[in-house]
């Protein structure tokens, strides 16, 4: 059998330029993903046609899209998700949950959908059930790699943009899937056939945690886990094409699979520290990955555009809707990011491709729409698959006067707490007052803002988020005590940490969240620590801002009974000491860690951070 390999070296060839060359054009608002797919359409058969019929491109690429929404499904962390539920349930709680602020806003979507799309058939004829679904359909293939490229996949922020997008794709999938049957054969039990791989997950899930804890399977991974047989990415493979394959036999969609799959791998997976994904990215958007993204360009059908001019109202009203059911859910992250970065959210979750364009499809073969109307849905999907990221990528670029940590006070405890913060990474500004120890801010390098007075009137004109951590932590004890007075009864703000000379009676709340700092406890304790541990004591002071001591929990179920050794800790760190309840040891290689333990680590920042990670949940 002769393989033609051109219209692979053509794709490589294009996949390896574009990041080469947006990077030495230092051009970042414009996403490579963008880009490849507008060459894709630059080579294919309705430009230069360059690409011949190759069915095995087609199959890479196919497979390359179900790797993506594999990955996009490995991304989600369902524990940190379970775990994050708030046990008493108040608003702010709510908002600040990854998976309930996801929900929110994808049935936002849906609802809105339902006028908009009673909205447009006042002015053109369309079927409202199907355009209702259509509408709040996301592109997980363009938001995906833009968010990982950005940092933002792992963090809160990308983390409700991943988990909205991923319930949008399953819940489009399902949804246009009932309606097609019900219009084909009208109600009947294969309908509800999609179930079926809600229990294949549910059983694997069981399975594979009885697997995990045989110790022979265990030293089996460990020991082929970097061997020729590379035994766990053989393994992810298994499970995409396990799931794939129920797909195919409930005749769903395989992306629904493929997704499930990568969600159910995440339940087993450490991110931070699991060489596997290091291995699956490598694999992924080295090889399988771009050519999906180039393939979406050369396989669009141009030709569906003949009837263009037809369809320009069509396409100006399904572009505004796109937008508008889009950005107004995701308004509900403004308490938590800010009005911009809300609105950036909800413009990337606006791309819409593959889905959306396969979709049409099946409307048109049902015969709900026309060859027009599947023109105009093609060309709004590709309009705003084009022109949301760059969007997004400018409300992104615009600096926020927002920060999770704001210290009060211009004291020298400010300072020095502001200093080991930063150290931490931790988004933080100072406020002060106090001009004299304005220049050693500046020499630090310490993120500050320097206030004319510090009173209520400067507090009135600032936006404390729920979950924003307040630091009172002025010279003066009357300041500190008006200061957190007011934000905690005016502001209604409780997120407080404050002297315990500075607070009143009346701002002692059990139930709350101000934290009250005792100057002469902290002041005993160390020195304590500098006549008990003098040597100790001495060497960390003089190598602060190298190596630290912490003490962290273990919380995170991924090392829950695992030994030392199993776990890849960073070598510029070492644990210390390990406390079970009452019990205190020196952990060593064979040493079980146990989710409860308290481990005492040394190292430097980066090094602390990889701990923590590592550690906690």
């Amino acid at each position: 059998m002769d393989i033609n390999y051109e219209p692979l070296f053509i794709i490589f060839i294009i996949a390896w330029l574009v990041p080469l060359l947006l990077s030495w054009l230092e051009v970042s608002k414009i996403p490579a993903v963008v880009v490849k797919i507008v060459l894709g359409v630059v080579i294919g058969p309705y430009v230069l046609d360059l690409m011949d019929e190759t069915p095995y491109m087609d199959f890479l690429a196919q497979t390359g899209f179900l790797i993506l929404i594999f990955l996009a499904g490995l991304e989600i962390d369902v524990n940190k998700i379970i775990s994050s539920f708030p046990r008493k349930f108040r608003m702010f709680d709510m908002v600040s949950n990854t998976l309930i602020v996801a929900i929110i806003i994808y049935f936002c979507s849906l609802i809105l959908s339902l006028p908009v799309a009673w909205l447009i058939n006042q002015f053109i004829e369309v079927d409202i059930v199907f355009y209702s679904l259509i509408l709040p359909t996301v592109a997980l293939s363009i938001t995906v790699p833009i968010l990982k490229s950005d940092g933002e996949l792992t963090r809160r922020f990308g983390q409700i943009l991943l988990m909205e997008g991923a319930i949008a794709t399953v819940m489009s999938i399902i949804l246009i899937s009932i309606y097609s049957g019900v219009l084909k054969n009208g109600f009947e039990v294969e309908l509800l056939l999609f179930s079926v791989i809600f229990f294949v997950f549910i059983v694997t899930y069981i399975l594979g945690k009885k697997l995990v804890k045989v110790r022979v399977f265990q030293k089996l991974l460990y020991k082929l886990e970097h061997a020729a047989s590379q035994i766990r990415v053989r393994g992810a493979v298994v499970l995409l094409l396990l799931f794939v394959i129920v797909a195919h036999l409930i005749d769903t969609e395989y992306v629904m699979g493929a997704f499930f799959a990568g969600t159910l791998l995440s339940m087993f997976v450490s991110k931070e520290r699991s060489a596997l994904l290091f291995k699956l990215d490598g694999m992924s958007y080295g090889f399988f990955i771009p050519i999906f993204f180039i393939m979406v360009g050369v396989n669009l059908d141009l030709s569906a555009l003949s009837n263009f001019q037809e369809s320009i109202p069509l396409i100006l009203s399904l572009i505004v809707s796109f937008f508008f059911i889009q950005i107004i859910p995701s308004l509900v992250m403004t308490r938590i990011f800010g009005l911009k970065k809300a609105i950036a959210g909800g413009v990337l979750n606006t791309a819409r491709m593959g889905l959306t364009i396969a979709t049409a499809q099946i409307g048109l073969s049902l015969g709900v729409i026309t060859t027009a109307d599947n023109a105009g849905i093609v060309a709004a999907s590709i309009i705003v698959s084009l022109i949301s990221p760059l969007i997004y990528q400018f409300f992104r670029s615009e600096k926020e006067e927002h920060h999770g940590i704001y210290i009060l006070g211009g004291s020298r405890a400010s300072l020095y707490l502001a200093e080991r913060l930063n150290m931490h990474d931790s988004s933080c500004i100072t406020y002060l007052q106090n001009q004299e120890i304005l220049p050693e801010f500046d020499q630090k390098g310490i993120r500050h803002e320097s206030v004319v007075k510090l009173d209520n009137d400067f507090l009135s004109t600032l936006y404390f988020r729920p979950t924003d951590l307040v630091i009172v932590l002025s010279e003066s004890r009357i300041l500190n005590l008006n200061l957190t007075r007011y934000i905690k009864n005016e502001l209604n703000h409780n997120k407080i940490i404050t002297r315990k000379q500075s607070a009143a009676h009346d701002l002692i709340d059990p139930q709350g969240e101000l934290k009250i700092v005792d100057h002469d406890e902290v002041l005993a304790s160390h020195i304590e620590g500098m006549v008990t541990r003098p040597n100790s004591v001495g060497t960390l002071q003089e190598s602060f801002g190298m190596y630290r001591v912490e003490e962290i929990q273990i919380t995170k179920k991924d090392i829950h009974r695992k030994l030392v050794k199993e776990v890849a800790f960073p070598p510029s760190g070492s644990l210390v000491i390990q406390r079970r309840k009452d019990e205190i040891f020196i952990p060593h290689g064979d040493t079980h860690l146990l989710i409860g333990d308290v481990i005492t680590v040394i190292g430097n920042t980066s090094a602390l951070a990889d701990f923590r990670r590592t550690l906690e949940g």
